[in-house]
């Protein structure tokens, strides 16, 4: 966790960590060492424990005037480690709202950061999934980022709330550095509309350990012939499973590679593509599932743990923490990771020595050895399933 904010803090004045759903839901996935779950693991309270970052709460006012000042004072005092420095109020309806829930912000001493109206930000167009990315909608991504950044100047106490940051002193060796690889190996991955989930840290990971990051769009690029390892990454392939179909270059490079060895991670929705059908476009058929899109989500944390002792990324059968996020549904759905939460334990997904499909998403900052795994498997050297 540290390493990752030290890395994100390199030649920047502020940095600013997104949270996700209320303050401490977290998940109750075991220890990956097999240690009981803990209270609101992964959460954004969890985050700022670790890191020693100050808290601005951004609360639904909606439905509430004096009663939010007890929601309130139950985020603030429910952990003394979690430091939450100030609120900022949204969904206010109107000045005596607006009126009602400062005075009662004041009255348990919550300092009120900003107040945002009830319509007071411009939407964006979203989708299963999340938002219409900015590479699918420049014009009107920068439109919306220039309306965005008007109202939050006029709605927020920026200049407080930029005081209100904390210095973090974090040592060097937190950034994690390793051993590289030499030769800078090849990983190319996918990216475009068809394959925008990436963790950028991911490819910069990859970079720290030696290797060179290549891109390419599944739509209508070939695979990098110099490549010594492919990464698949998630995204909307179903809304673009026409132009895939078509790219037989890119379908046969998959074919090829996979009947040599050569490694090949695929996630979610580059995962999809492995299969025989997606839809009704046929993709390029190197495992034996066809897949549709459902109205049924599927979220979450998993542990995830090889049924073999020489997976690709899962080697020696270590356990590894990922997420799920997905309408898409597999028949079959495969059995080679071996999958767990606190309430439930299956199998999904395909593993081998050489390959790593699944619908996981994978984060290397999990496990400081992983960066280096892949890497050294695209090694120019040749990459041996013995």
């Amino acid at each position: 966790m540290k390493a990752s904010l030290a890395r994100a803090a390199r030649q920047v004045d502020l940095v600013v960590v997104e949270g996700v759903m209320g303050l401490f839901d977290g998940t109750d996935l075991p220890s990956v060492d097999g240690t009981p779950a803990q209270p609101s693991l992964g959460s954004t309270a969890q985050v700022a424990q670790l890191t020693g970052l100050p808290v601005v709460l951004v609360m639904d006012c909606a439905h509430l005037s004096q009663s939010a000042a007890a929601v309130a004072l139950g985020y603030r005092s429910l952990d003394p480690d979690v430091h939450v420095v100030g609120i900022i109020l949204n969904h206010l309806k109107s000045a005596a709202h607006e009126a009602f829930v400062r005075e009662a912000m004041a009255a348990i001493g919550v300092e009120v950061l900003g107040v945002i109206p009830h319509g007071g930000l411009p939407t964006r167009d979203s989708r299963h999934l999340g938002l219409l990315t900015a590479e699918e909608a420049p014009t009107s991504t920068r439109e919306w980022i220039t309306a965005l950044g008007s109202a939050i100047r006029t709605h927020l106490e920026l200049e407080r709330i930029i005081s209100l940051a904390e210095r973090i002193d974090i040592d060097v060796a937190d950034t994690g550095e390793a051993a590289t690889v030499a030769g800078h190996p090849i990983i190319a991955y996918s990216k475009g509309p068809a394959a925008s989930f990436i963790y950028p840290e991911n490819l910069e990971l990859l970079r720290e350990a030696g290797g060179d990051t290549v891109g390419f769009d599944p739509r209508y690029d070939s695979i990098p012939a110099e490549a010594g390892l492919i990464w698949l990454h998630g995204g909307y392939p179903e809304n673009y499973r026409e132009e895939i179909a078509s790219n037989q270059p890119l379908l046969d490079t998959l074919r090829k590679s996979v009947a040599m060895q050569r490694p090949l991670v695929a996630e979610c929705g580059g995962h999809l593509l492995l299969g025989d059908r997606l839809e009704d476009s046929q993709m390029a058929g190197i495992l034996p599932f066809n897949s549709t899109i459902s109205p049924r989500l599927t979220l979450g944390y998993r542990n995830a743990r090889s049924t073999t002792s020489t997976s690709l990324l899962l080697s020696d059968r270590r356990t590894i923490p990922a997420h799920e996020f997905h309408y898409a549904t597999s028949t079959p759905q495969g059995d080679g990771i071996d999958l767990q939460t606190a309430r439930a334990r299956w199998r999904a997904g395909y593993a081998s020595c050489s390959l790593l499909s699944s619908y996981l998403h994978w984060h290397l900052g999990a496990d400081p050895g992983l960066a280096f795994a892949l890497v050294s498997a695209a090694s120019s050297t040749g990459y041996s399933c013995e």
